[in-house]
């Protein structure tokens, strides 16, 4: 090791270009001696008939006077603080317009590393004019009667006096006059009334305000109702320790952070139909995000009691699980593929064949959102997220379960916890099921499948449809707010419509044009 350090320090790095910004070295040079020609293969660039990229010349010796001159103009041409060339010092072909010094061109002028002084300002501008007040006049005055000295027969008038009555001539030969002053007055005060003129430009009101919105504009902003909306506000109202100091209202504030996370509006377009900046678009989605989430995990998402549970429990459980406790399930966001490889191979997800964010997403037997756990990599299993997110302190002994067959969660739940998942055909023989799991993959089916409507009605919030980039560093923050804004809208299971599958609610039957292709 040390013999190969000595040899690597023995090489050096050649003869460097001394002109500024220039990396030409002697080395690279024998290094591309040593290169196969990727034109002539085998043989290398020494003996092919490629042309050399560059050649170095070093500084003329002083021999004689002429040489002597040659050498004081390529040290002022290179323009370097104390430079003092040695006996090694080169300067590479590039900087010559001939690719060497000539008796034309002997000196290096070409791609030197700065912009001659000369260049650098066009010098000072010429002083503006000086007119007086009386010339002006005088020579308005002549534009203006140029057309009443004309007579009819297009023969000019001749006039003798020019009225200069009423004009005011203090010390004109001082008075400045620039015409680019005059064509911009439209902002000045008036000195009498203490106002802009006509045509200032005021702050207009925003586009889309929280007061004017329809019931139906509300739904398809935020997905609430009217009334759901301005109770929201006036919830988080009171909670507020701190007053948001912004320039919008805190309705419209709120507004604006549910039509982001609603149709996933862009910052500027934001900032247009609010009538703020992006800067502020921004810090109010900061301010307000962590505080909706915070909110909905202390008052709209909640793991609901038994007595509560047997009370909201549809009638179409009641027959085959009576003990339905929750319906879970887990949903997948796509997310910007990481540059950090650890976190590329931990978001990749082999269901979706792209990077996600994962979830496990629980509903009560009504369609009430009751849990949200936190989010993992699309690698984790439904299993492992099962067991690490917190979802089983929740069970007691004598509740029911329901999931898919991927959560083979029966080993790790509670003692006394039922799961109720599909039968599986592995083990059977022509994997053909009995008459009886038949009956009852159909039961579990035919009422696990509002989970999967509710994860539908999450992700109409366009901005979990979309794929979130890695910049974004709050989403289960974005994630709870969403699943709680859920359960603000009406009931997903409508008793008299039990058997639809469609939702019920105007705002859901956008679903069609909102769906996600998975």
């Amino acid at each position: 090791m040390a013999k190969e350090t000595t040899k690597k320090n023995n090489e050096g790095s050649g003869k460097h270009c001394v002109v500024v910004g220039c990396k030409n070295t002697s080395k690279k040079l024998r290094k591309w001696k040593l290169a196969t020609c990727e034109l002539h293969a085998p043989e290398t660039h020494e003996y092919c008939v490629c042309l050399q990229p560059y050649k170095m010349h070093r500084f003329p010796n002083c021999s004689n006077a002429n040489s002597a001159a040659n050498r004081k103009q390529w040290v002022r041409n290179i323009n370097r603080k104390d430079f003092r060339p040695s006996k090694y010092s080169t300067v590479c072909s590039v900087h010559f317009e001939e690719g060497k010094p000539t008796s034309a061109h002997p000196y290096p002028t070409v791609a030197m590393g700065y912009i001659p002084y000369k260049q650098l300002s066009r010098g000072r501008p010429p002083p503006r004019r000086r007119v007086s007040t009386a010339t002006k006049a005088v020579a308005v005055q002549e534009k203006a009667g140029g057309v009443a000295n004309m007579s009819p027969h297009g023969v000019e008038r001749t006039s003798t006096c020019v009225q200069t009555a009423g004009l005011e001539t203090k010390d004109a030969s001082v008075q400045w006059y620039d015409a680019r002053v005059a064509d911009h007055t439209y902002a000045h005060v008036n000195p009498i009334t203490k106002s802009k003129a006509k045509g200032t430009q005021t702050v207009k009101a925003p586009e889309v305000s929280a007061v004017n919105l329809q019931e139906s504009d509300m739904k398809f902003y935020t997905g609430l109702s009217v009334q759901s909306f301005w109770a929201l506000v006036n919830a988080l109202v009171v909670t507020l320790t701190t007053t948001p100091k912004f320039q919008l209202p805190v309705p419209d504030q709120l507004l604006l952070v549910l039509m982001r996370l609603r149709i996933a509006l862009m910052i500027w377009d934001l900032g247009v139909r609010f009538k703020v900046s992006r800067s502020t678009v921004r810090d109010i989605i900061s301010f307000w995000v962590p505080r909706l989430a915070t909110f909905m995990r202390e008052n709209v998402i909640f793991w609901p009691s038994r007595d509560t549970l047997a009370r909201i429990r549809p009638k179409c459980f009641e027959s085959c699980h009576p003990k339905a406790t929750c319906i879970i399930d887990c949903t997948e966001i796509f997310v910007q593929r990481p540059k950090n490889l650890r976190k590329r191979a931990q978001t990749y997800s082999n269901y979706k064949h792209h990077n996600t964010y994962k979830a496990l997403y629980c509903i009560a037997p009504n369609g009430l959102v009751t849990y949200v756990s936190k989010l993992f990599g699309g690698r984790a299993s439904d299993t492992f997220i099962s067991q690490n997110s917190g979802f089983l302190d929740h069970l007691l002994p004598g509740d029911e379960v329901l999931a898919d067959r991927a959560f083979t969660i029966e080993d790790i739940l509670p003692h006394g916890v039922k799961l109720s998942i599909p039968a599986f055909t592995r083990g059977l023989k022509d994997r053909r099921l009995p008459e009886e799991s038949v009956t009852e993959t159909r039961r579990i089916a035919n009422v696990r499948i509002h989970v999967e409507r509710a994860i539908r009605r999450l992700k109409c919030f366009k901005i979990l449809a979309n794929i979130i980039p890695m910049r974004v560093k709050n989403v289960d923050d974005i994630l709870i707010t969403c699943a709680g804004l859920c359960n603000l809208q009406p009931c997903l299971i409508n008793e008299d419509r039990a058997q639809e599958t469609s939702d019920s609610d105007s705002n859901d039957e956008e679903g069609n044009v909102f769906s996600v292709e998975e």
